[in-house]
């Protein structure tokens, strides 16, 4: 899925970023396809890949195991209040463990110098601004991943 939707990512960045340069969805592909070749359309496939491999790996590992928690230790019962607090639980989750390639997957994305790397956007993150800043947007994202987690 990242591979095929990493151009739309990449264009939905930069149409967010500088919508004087990219004006519409349609002259953006060939303004960064020009400027950096077919390759700028994949920027941030590597930190788009880890997220949804962490967000699945967050939601398999977390709902069913929250489930039984909620069960033995809070003595819920099967239902949806038992469902709507595991989703819930499990989108904390998903969301707290993808935030960190969230965010280097936007900052690759939307940029335009081949000369960054991904090593370039972690070092500059922890050393420049601090690990917290790897959370940086968790609200609005468990806010759309949270729910998410209540239809799965």
């Amino acid at each position: 899925g990242s591979v095929l939707a990493n151009p739309i990512d990449v264009i939905k960045v930069r149409l967010m970023a500088d919508p004087v340069l990219y004006p519409s969805t349609i002259s953006a592909f060939p303004i960064i396809v020009k400027s950096e070749g077919l390759i700028g359309l994949y920027k941030g496939l590597v930190p788009s890949t880890l997220r949804g491999a962490f967000i699945a790996a967050g939601e398999l590992a977390t709902y069913d195991h929250s489930k039984t928690l909620l069960k033995d230790y809070c003595n819920m019962k099967e239902g949806s209040a038992l469902h709507v607090c595991s989703s819930l639980i499990t989108g904390l989750v998903a969301t707290t463990v993808a935030a960190p390639f969230d965010l280097i997957k936007t900052r690759s994305m939307n940029s335009t110098s081949s000369n960054v790397t991904l090593f370039n956007i972690i070092s500059h993150i922890l050393f420049k601004e601090g690990p917290i800043t790897l959370f940086r947007g968790w609200l609005p994202a468990y806010l759309r991943l949270g729910p998410h987690a209540l239809m799965c």
